[in-house]
């Protein structure tokens, strides 16, 4: 007679549930057992009640509710076309659906309409990627007419941070009056003085000169013509009929004098008017890593573009190399590494806009030295490394908002070194060494499926290179190959699934600090087989040259890199 342990043992299939729901959609497709029709244009499609429910507020308020489409069998969708319901219903039914430039103006509306909230998302996401000077506005207001609250921020932030090219092309021309006096009354459009925002005024002005010209006085109060130059004011402004010719405007354009005729005066004509306007600047910075005699450092460097300056943040906590970094809703994070001593798996975070001190938060679930870093839709992901006696290939994400780690699924292959991005929605890890080989190997991960996959491989093994995306391209800069420190870089097209060569750096550099500042590639410090080093180079996709930029002050390797904003 067998004797039977108390144990239970749970077992849960996700293949059944997907063969379920592919089964209901072949017998949605022959009409069998379905018991709903919905009506769209006079077309009709058959489905699931319980399916929709399942999916969609809308229609499990329609079905569950005392609505009286609850008990019909044929329901009329409005404000729905049937090419887009044929879209949906396939998302009801787990079919692959593409968002496109044909459909996403259908698709949003009709999924926000049947609350159908991931495809809403997938819209939006697909429209933050398309924004460009000459669609961002339009953008905005469709994000603001369907409630699209991160895609609107999005649009707004696009607009006043490209203001002076935004205002070349027609969706300006064809602002409303409210809305050109909300955007130029805002502090953060991104202008080195006020004369694109006159000019701007005036641009819009006469494009409906008879209509428009009523407006310019009032628009004209909210440039700040005392931050003109003298000679723009006397050249141009004293010029301008629409301001000869106004009464308001010429007393604006007195109160711009004054300023500049008594300096004496100014702390008494002080007011918003006199005051540059705060847009937000992009930020490189540059952690802890090994310098001289291969020791751990905790100096922390930023560097600005627009003065080509590095100034010192306060150090971190501990000195660390093989270090990541990343930043997250403005704040720096820094993952892992090792002290000399030990891997890590502690985390620290600073507010460089706020509070300029470094506080530790929840550490990963394992120890990990030259692991990679991204963040991701409000989470970071952190994948691979070195624990001190083995090569990972685990990955753990952070939820900031409750500072806990949760294990993801691990990569097929454990890798140190290796490099990892997000580009279109997805996460790459590229290279790396496995403790026996440098690997050309790339796998991608589909944060959405929660699944890794092979990519094409690249070229050329390397280990400790740098990468940064510009424009839905990856960029893999440097490395060591196994031999020697390379200097060439590699552009991988995910939608062709295709490598390609562009220009060497002008130096070979490994385990660089490599990134995205304003749409240039930044590659700085690492190692080139002889000297560790402090210089740093810009790539231009455009051009496909390197440029260099002003050096570090603190020669180092093994550096974390990462990009924030601040006004």
């Amino acid at each position: 007679m067998w004797g039977w342990s108390m144990e239970l043992c749970h077992f849960i299939s996700d293949s059944q549930a997907k063969e379920v729901i592919r089964s209901m959609n072949q017998l949605r497709k022959l009409n069998a057992l379905c018991d709903v029709e919905l009506v769209v244009d006079y077309e009709r499609f058959p489905a699931h009640r319980v399916l929709l429910a399942s999916c969609s507020d809308y229609f499990r308020a329609m079905f569950t509710n005392t609505m009286c489409e609850s008990m019909r069998t044929s329901v009329p969708i409005k404000n729905v076309s049937p090419g887009v319901m044929k879209i949906i219903l396939d998302y009801v039914y787990a079919e692959p659906i593409t968002v496109n430039a044909e459909n996403v103006q259908e698709l949003l509306p009709a999924a926000s309409l049947l609350q159908l909230h991931t495809i809403q998302q997938a819209c939006c996401e697909f429209l933050e990627r398309q924004l460009d000077s000459s669609n961002c506005l339009g953008i905005k207001v469709f994000a603001d007419t369907h409630n699209c609250a991160e895609l609107s921020k999005s649009a707004e932030k696009f607009i006043c941070q490209n203001f002076v090219d935004v205002m070349k092309h027609d969706e300006f021309l064809n602002l409303s009056k409210e809305d050109l006096e909300s955007l130029i009354k805002r502090e953060n459009i991104a202008v080195d003085s006020e004369e694109p925002v006159y000019e701007a005024v005036i641009k819009w002005v006469c494009h409906r000169l008879e209509e428009r010209r009523v407006f310019f006085a009032t628009l004209l109060e909210h440039v700040r013509l005392p931050l003109l130059s003298p000679q723009y004011i006397t050249d141009v402004l004293d010029q301008e009929p629409l301001i000869r010719t106004s009464f308001v405007c010429r007393d604006l354009l007195d109160e711009a004098k004054r300023y500049h005729l008594r300096p004496d005066m100014r702390s008494k004509l002080e007011s918003r008017k006199t005051l540059p306007r705060v847009s937000l600047k992009e930020f490189l910075v540059i952690v802890g890593g090994f310098g001289l005699n291969q020791q751990p450092i905790d100096v922390v460097e930023q560097f600005e573009s627009k003065n080509n300056e590095w100034s010192m943040l306060p150090p971190l906590p501990s000195r660390r190399r093989y270090v990541s970094a990343t930043q997250l809703g403005g704040n720096i994070y820094v993952v892992g590494g090792y002290d000399n001593a030990n891997r890590l798996n502690s985390v620290c975070m600073l507010d460089p806009c706020r509070s300029m001190q470094w506080k530790n938060v929840a550490s990963m679930n394992i120890r990990r030295g030259l692991a990679g870093v991204v963040s991701y839709r409000d989470k970071i992901y952190v994948a691979g490394g070195f624990d001190g006696s083995s090569r990972l290939s685990s990955m753990e994400v952070y939820d900031p908002n409750l500072d806990k780690w949760e294990m993801m699924p691990g990569m097929s292959i454990g890798r140190e070194g290796s490099s990892i991005v997000v580009c279109s929605d997805m996460i790459y890890c590229i290279g790396g060494y496995d403790g026996l080989t440098i690997l050309r190997s790339v796998n991608r991960f589909d944060p959405r499926e929660g699944r890794w996959m092979t990519v094409t491989p690249l070229s050329v093994g390397r280990s400790g290179a740098g990468v940064a995306v510009v424009d839905d391209l990856i960029y893999v800069c440097g490395g060591f190959d196994g031999s020697q420190h390379l200097s060439g870089v590699e552009c991988y097209n995910p939608r062709m699934d295709m490598w390609s060569s562009v220009a060497n750096m002008n130096n070979a550099r490994c385990y660089s600090s490599t990134t995205t500042l304003e749409k240039k590639l930044y590659c700085a410090a690492g190692y080139d087989g002889a000297t560790l080093l402090s210089s740093a180079e810009r790539f231009d996709p455009l051009a496909n040259k390197w440029s260099p930029v002003s050096a570090m002050a603190t020669p180092r390797c093994d550096a974390g890199i990462c990009v924030y904003q601040r006004f």
